[in-house]
């Protein structure tokens, strides 16, 4: 099998959203170390608001740089803290995780279960109610055909 690898379709989307987060939470550390935030009542909910941004904006980053290969070896996981691998042998099922469900939106994300007990879950493909990505299904098909063939006897 050739090498794939696999990114999320809303990448675009967390950088857009990890820009407005560290714009906001400059924002805020320079109106707060200024005074600036006193002067309206905007300003001091803009400061207080842009400061929840600080421990999001990695999170956002990590979103948007994981990234999911797949080779006749097995799958391995690179993200912006960390990776995970499994070889194809050692894994004991490939299942949809179904997070969220806030106002009705779930995510999904592919689950790599291995027979040792640990799991862990692709950064990408994934897709949303409200970003689908339209090749998420056939790529879940792709790798779980790929782990079938690669596990036959």
């Amino acid at each position: 099998m050739q090498r794939v690898e696999y990114r999320a379709a809303q990448r675009n989307t967390w950088w857009l959203w990890f820009a407005g987060v560290v714009a906001l939470s400059a924002y805020s550390i320079v109106a707060l170390a200024t005074g600036w935030s006193r002067e309206t009542d905007i300003g001091a909910f803009l400061s207080a608001f842009g400061l929840m941004g600080i421990p999001a904006a990695p999170w956002l980053a990590g979103m948007a740089l994981g990234r999911t290969i797949v080779d006749a070896r097995g799958i391995r996981t690179r993200r912006l803290l960390g990776r995970c691998a499994a070889a194809w042998h050692e894994i004991s099922e490939i299942k949809v995780d179904k997070v969220g469900g806030y106002y009705g939106n779930h995510d999904y994300w592919i689950r790599i279960s291995r027979h040792d007990g640990d799991s862990f879950r692709l950064p990408a493909p994934m897709t949303s109610d409200v970003g689908r990505d339209p090749s998420f299904d056939a790529v879940l098909k792709k790798i779980t055909h790929q782990w079938k063939e690669s596990t036959r006897p």
